[in-house]
């Protein structure tokens, strides 16, 4: 019979025979370290010196315009003054984004702290800080995943026919004759391209899928043969191949057509504490996967311009703050985790929204 559940107290962190330093590596931390979330690599992070402000969405059109294939207008003879055509400058769009703080937060007992055989004001800043990230990936994969934010041209639903050309059936029952996948990645390649007048360069765009989604895809005939042509096919087939093939990639191949992947791992519990049922589910949802721009600077600029799919816009110093304050009159610590931010889709022309790939 299992133990019945408890709450950390200071009569339950106490393990007799064992001092704290040697006790301490008995207990089993489920948090992830802060750094295992991947929301970062494809959404672009932008500290902001206000809570409120502004970004641009540049118009791209003017720089690949060519109404005249003569170039008449631009056209200058020797000897007279060079020509001015004028009103060479572009539209553009000014957005705003809000940043709105959020509090989570704990308090511990001194007594709790002391008996306990492991350091349990740590333990429960980064329970705090994993459920700060798990919210911040939630918002995130939320946005990014509204087809409301994308054009209508950057949206396919696979249980549509004919939502993008020449592409029978989902991902998922792809084989290597409909070659849905491949087909699906070049379409929206193309669409980024001519969206983004070439400012974009397709070749490196990111997918991002669940876990649940990667599986699915990894068992159609299409990404099967696709995996058998690779020179390392065979030893990965016979698992005897973990160098070249992550185990970590639900048997998917390290690329999908030269196309690099991300699998957001990060679950989510949305069941109130307590329930005898505990419902647990990836952010990301099954069957869906988009296509998203990241650019190479680590961070975006405040007020500047981006290219970068999705950003978040972050306030000041409030980016994942941990905070403990000692109360010597009630003999307790409270510990809290402040995040500042919101999400904002800053150039949705980069990404592309698959829906029902599975």
């Amino acid at each position: 019979m299992a133990n019945p559940r408890v709450m950390p107290g200071p009569y339950n962190v106490y393990i007799p025979g064992n001092n704290a330093q040697s006790g301490g590596s008995l207990f089993v931390d489920f948090s992830r370290n802060l750094r295992d979330f991947p929301v970062l690599r494809y959404a672009q992070p932008v500290s902001c010196q206000q809570a409120t402000g502004i970004w641009y969405q540049m118009g791209l059109d003017q720089r690949a315009r060519i109404t005249d294939a003569n170039g008449g207008a631009q056209r200058w003879a020797d000897g007279a003054e060079r020509p001015s055509t004028n009103n060479q400058d572009e539209y553009f769009r000014e957005y705003s984004y809000r940043c709105q703080r959020y509090n989570w937060d704990d308090k511990v007992g001194k007594m709790t702290t002391e008996q306990a055989a492991w350091n349990e004001l740590d333990r429960r800043q980064r329970s705090l800080a994993q459920r700060a990230m798990t919210f911040r990936t939630n918002a995130v994969v939320a946005k990014m995943t509204d087809s409301s934010q994308y054009d209508s041209t950057h949206v396919a639903d696979l249980d549509t026919p004919g939502s993008i050309p020449g592409v029978v059936g989902n991902w998922a029952s792809s084989t290597a004759a409909r070659l849905a996948i491949k087909r699906s990645l070049n379409y929206a390649k193309k669409i980024i391209t001519l969206d983004t007048r070439a400012a974009v360069d397709a070749d490196k765009l990111l997918l991002v899928m669940s876990p649940e989604t990667a599986e699915q895809i990894s068992v159609s005939q299409e990404i099967v043969e696709l995996v058998k042509q690779n020179l390392a096919g065979p030893k990965f087939l016979n698992l005897d191949d973990v160098t070249t093939f992550d185990k970590d990639q639900y048997g998917l191949p390290p690329t999908l057509y030269n196309t690099p992947y991300i699998i957001e791992k990060t679950v989510k519990v949305t069941a109130n504490r307590g329930l005898v049922t505990q419902t647990a589910s990836f952010v990301m949802p099954f069957g869906t996967v988009f296509a998203c721009y990241r650019p190479n600077e680590l961070e975006g600029v405040d007020g500047g311009r981006s290219f970068s799919t999705c950003s978040i816009q972050i306030y000041r110093n409030d980016d994942m703050t941990v905070e403990t304050d000692d109360s010597r009159w009630d003999r307790l610590t409270k510990i809290a985790v402040t995040d500042n931010f919101d999400v904002n889709m800053t150039a949705p022309i980069t990404g592309f929204l698959f829906e029902n790939v599975c």
